[in-house]
């Protein structure tokens, strides 16, 4: 039931989408999404769902851009099954925190973009930390 509020919510979100968005990384190894503007040029919000190596879930990001570089920091949580794909492995979280260090790598390609991120994530039903990554494409409407 959880996955399908998840991806439910990302595709209920499309119709305020700005950009649709596939990554590889934690926490859930791969996912799809939507980014949104809430603050033209400054703040975004991030809902996505993913699935693999046995961990399925989704998550909401808020992100804050810095202006005139190409970084972000963001802070979020997320819902999932499964062992998280963060290290250490024994981060295994339904429920997670994760603060977001991103930056987009410039390409010459019209809409399209390629984002790398860093994740430390906390798990509180454990008390656990971890630390995990991603890169992903990210498509402009």
């Amino acid at each position: 039931m959880r996955r399908v509020l998840a991806v439910l919510a990302v595709v209920l979100a499309l119709g305020l989408a700005q950009r649709a968005e596939v990554s590889g990384g934690s926490p859930f190894g791969l996912q799809g999404g939507v980014r949104l503007v809430l603050v033209p040029f400054l703040v975004e919000g991030r809902l996505y769902a993913g699935t693999g190596a046995g961990a399925s879930g989704g998550g909401v990001d808020l992100l804050l851009k810095l202006p005139l570089t190409d970084l972000y920091l963001g802070l979020g949580g997320f819902l999932g099954t499964g062992p998280g794909l963060t290290l250490p492995r024994e981060g295994r979280g339904q429920v997670g925190v994760r603060a977001v260090l991103g930056t987009w790598l410039n390409l010459p390609l019209p809409l399209l973009g390629v984002f790398a991120e860093l994740h430390p994530t906390y798990y509180p039903a454990t008390g656990g930390l971890g630390l995990g990554g991603g890169i992903g494409v990210s498509l402009g409407f």
